[in-house]
């Protein structure tokens, strides 16, 4: 058994907590994580909950009846990030307290958002990448918009709240998992695809392990 890392869930030879302090911020990001995705060896959402103090992750496909999903939905001002909608940038200094977050592949978030009408009708926040995704080859994305649900987050907050510099250490953290990654891939190593035991469903992202 490879010992595991048990703040970021890699195996410790893959770890990439080093640098990532998690950063505070006016908006309370909810992530919705497809159950197969968590099951990805770059498994950003998780990542992305580590490197936020103001965050959740939820799993799980439908979350109509989910009691702490549907309060955040129902909060005034609560929004998705989701193309489609307003430009993130159009709200900067004024940002929305909560911020939803689907994590999957555009076919699941589809599925999922179709599944929860009450998170498909919230107000839409759309980004325009300032660069390509940083998956670099590894997972390949349909269109040059697309960005992992780390990149999404990290570019739609520095939209609404100012001081992208806030969240280069998650951005980093993301591309040191995946320049691992690509080096497992080509020496031949098996890929670190077991995770350690999910943490409790909406377990809010803190300093602890």
């Amino acid at each position: 058994m490879r010992r595991t890392c048990r703040r970021c869930l890699r195996p410790e030879s893959f770890c990439v907590c080093d640098g990532v302090v998690p950063v505070q911020t006016r908006t309370r990001v909810v992530l919705l994580q497809h159950p197969r995705e968590a099951r990805l060896a770059i498994c950003s959402a998780w990542l992305t909950r580590i490197a936020l103090e103001n965050a959740e992750l939820h799993r799980g496909v439908r979350f109509e009846d989910d009691a702490r999903v549907t309060e955040l939905a129902s909060a005034p001002g609560a929004a998705l990030l989701y193309p489609g909608g307003d430009s993130a940038a159009s709200r900067a200094g004024a940002p929305p307290p909560i911020l939803f977050v689907v994590d999957g592949t555009w076919v699941q978030a589809e599925k999922m958002l179709a599944a929860n009408p009450r998170l498909s009708a919230l107000p839409r926040l759309a980004i325009a990448p300032p660069a390509p995704s940083g998956y670099a080859g590894l997972r390949r994305e349909p269109s040059a918009h697309c960005l992992s649900t780390l990149e999404a987050v990290a570019y739609a907050l520095a939209d609404l709240e100012g001081g992208a510099a806030r969240f280069e250490p998650m951005r980093a953290a993301f591309r040191r998992m995946v320049e691992l990654q690509l080096a497992c891939s080509r020496d031949g190593r098996r890929a670190p695809r077991h995770r350690a035991p999910a943490r409790p469903r909406g377990e809010a992202a803190g300093s602890g392990g």
